[in-house]
C-alpha cells in the first residue's frame, strides 16, 4: 500500500515538473492582434487645451497700492468673492483729493451766483439804461423835427415877405431885420436838432453793440464756470466711487475662473489699470492641435465632442469647430518638433471646463481613410510618448509607437510594420516575459 502511494506521488511530481518545464519554454497564453490596414471611423480624436471664451477684465479707478492678493490664477470664484485688498494709504490720498474737489465745487457755485450781481452784470444794466435814455431822446427829437422844420419854413417865408415890403417902404427896417433874425435862429435850431438826432442814433448803435458784447462776455463766463462745475462734479462722482472701491476688498463681479492676475502684493497700480481677468461660466473655447497632414480633414462648423476627466467621472460636451488656423506652429501638447494646425472648438452653454485643462476632442469627419491601426486599449501613454507590447520570438518587448490620427477606439500607427503582433491587454504582461501569442 505504501509502495503504491509512493509511486503515485512520484508520478504526480513528474507530471507537474513536465507541465512547468513546458510552460517555461513556451510561456503563458496572451491574446494579441496584428497591425493591419483599416478604416478609421468618421470621428478622429485630438488633444486640446481649454481656453477661456469670454474674458471680463477687472479694473481699478484710483491709483492704488495693493496690500494683499487673495486669489490665484485658475481659481474658481463666485459672485462677490473677495479677490484683493488695498492699502490704507490709497484711501487717505483719495479722501484728500475728494475734499479739495468739494471745496472747488463750492467756489465755482459762488462765482456762478455772483454773476447776477457782479461788475459785468452792473455794467450791463447801466448800458441798458443808457440805451433806453438815448432811445427816448431819439423819439423826442424825431417828434420835434417836423414841427421845427415847418416853423423854420414859415419864418423864412415871413423874412422874404418883409424884405420885399421893406423895398416898397411897406415896413420899417427894424421890423424887416427882426423877421430875418427870427428865421435865421430857427434855421440854426433846426440844424442843431438834426445834428443831435444823428449823434444820438450813432450813440444808440454803439451802445447796442457794446451791450451785445457784454452780454456775450457774461454768457461765455457763465458757460466756462458751468463747464468747470460739471467737470468737478464728474470728478466728485469718480472720487466717491473710488472711495467705495478702496475701503473694502475688491470682489468678483461675476462667477467664473480667474485667467490672469496682473498685480502682486505691494505693487502700485495706476488709475484705469487692469488688475485681473475672469472667464465667466458658460461658453468655453478648446484649442485643438491637429497634425499638418490631417488639416484638410477639419473645417469650420464640423461637430465635435469634448471629453474631460473630473473627480465625478468623465464629462462630455457637444461643440462645434469655430476656427481653423491657416498657419502651422510647434506643438505645445506633443513633441516640440511636431508641426500642428490650431483649431478652435466652441462649447456653448454651461460647462465645467476650466481654462488650462487638457481634454480629448473628437471631431466628426465626413470621410475616412485606410491606414495601419492598433486598438487604443493596447497603447500605454507615458508623458508625451506612447508604447505597445509586441510579441517578438516568443517574448514580450516594450516598443515605442508613433501615433497619428486617433479615434475613441483605434489609433493610426506610423512606425511599425503591418503584421506586428501587439498584446491586446498590456497590463497582463511585463517586458521580456516569455509568452505564447494567441490570436
Amino acid at each position: 500500500m505504501n509502495k503504491k502511494l509512493m509511486i503515485g506521488a512520484v508520478i504526480a511530481t513528474l507530471a507537474l515538473g513536465g507541465y512547468l518545464l513546458v510552460n517555461k519554454v513556451t510561456g503563458k497564453d496572451v491574446k494579441v492582434s496584428k497591425i493591419e490596414m483599416g478604416n478609421l471611423s468618421s470621428s478622429i480624436l485630438y488633444a486640446g487645451m481649454v481656453a477661456p471664451g469670454e474674458v471680463i477684465p477687472v479694473y481699478v479707478e484710483a491709483p492704488v497700492l495693493v496690500e494683499s492678493v487673495m486669489a490665484r490664477v485658475g481659481q474658481e470664484v463666485e459672485l462677490g468673492d473677495k479677490l484683493l485688498t488695498f492699502s490704507s494709504k490709497s484711501v487717505i490720498e483719495n479722501d484728500k483729493e475728494l475734499r479739495i474737489n468739494q471745496l472747488d465745487i463750492k467756489d465755482i457755485k459762488l462765482r456762478i451766483a455772483d454773476l447776477d450781481g457782479g461788475s459785468l452784470k452792473l455794467e450791463l444794466d447801466n448800458r441798458k439804461l443808457e440805451m433806453r435814455n438815448l432811445e427816448e431822446k431819439i423819439r423826442g427829437d424825431e417828434r420835434r423835427l417836423p414841427v421845427l422844420t415847418a416853423e423854420t419854413r414859415t419864418l423864412k417865408e415871413k423874412a422874404e415877405a418883409y424884405k420885399k415890403l421893406l423895398a416898397a417902404d411897406g415896413v420899417s427896417s427894424t421890423e424887416a431885420n427882426k423877421a430875418v433874425n427870427e428865421a435865421e435862429k430857427k434855421i440854426v435850431e433846426l440844424e442843431d436838432l438834426k445834428t443831435s438826432l444823428e449823434l444820438n442814433r450813432q450813440k444808440f448803435e454803439l451802445s447796442a453793440v457794446s451791450f451785445e458784447s457784454l452780454t456775450r462776455e457774461l454768457q461765455i463766463e457763465e458757460a466756462k464756470l458751468k463747464s468747470s462745475l460739471e467737470k468737478l462734479q464728474l470728478m466728485n462722482e469718480i472720487l466717491v466711487r473710488r472711495a467705495e472701491q478702496l475701503k473694502k476688498p475688491l470682489e468678483a463681479p461675476v462667477a467664473g475662473v480667474i485667467t490672469t492676475i496682473d498685480v502682486t502684493e505691494g505693487s502700485n497700480a495706476f488709475s484705469g489699470q487692469r488688475l485681473l481677468a475672469i472667464s465667466p461660466k458658460g461658453e468655453s473655447i478648446v484649442k485643438v492641435e491637429v497634425p499638418m497632414y490631417q488639416a484638410s480633414s477639419v473645417s469650420p462648423r464640423q461637430k465635435a465632442i469634448v471629453r474631460s476627466s473630473s473627480s465625478g467621472g468623465d464629462l462630455c460636451y457637444d461643440g462645434v469647430v469655430s476656427r481653423v488656423s491657416s498657419v502651422a506652429r510647434e506643438s505645445v501638447l506633443g513633441g516640440k518638433n511636431d508641426k500642428v494646425i490650431e483649431v478652435e472648438v466652441k462649447v456653448a452653454g454651461a460647462n465645467d471646463l476650466k481654462p488650462g485643462f487638457i481634454t480629448d476632442v473628437e471631431i466628426s469627419s465626413e470621410s475616412s481613410r485606410s491606414v495601419a491601426t492598433v486598438s487604443s486599449f493596447s497603447v500605454i501613454e507615458e508623458g508625451d510618448r506612447s508604447y505597445v507590447y509586441i510579441v517578438d520570438e516568443g517574448r514580450v518587448r516594450k516598443t515605442e509607437v508613433k501615433i497619428g490620427a486617433k479615434t475613441s477606439t483605434d489609433y493610426e500607427v506610423l512606425n511599425l510594420p503591418l503584421g506586428t503582433e501587439v498584446v491586446i491587454n498590456p497590463f497582463k504582461v511585463s517586458n521580456g516575459e516569455r509568452v505564447k501569442a494567441v490570436i
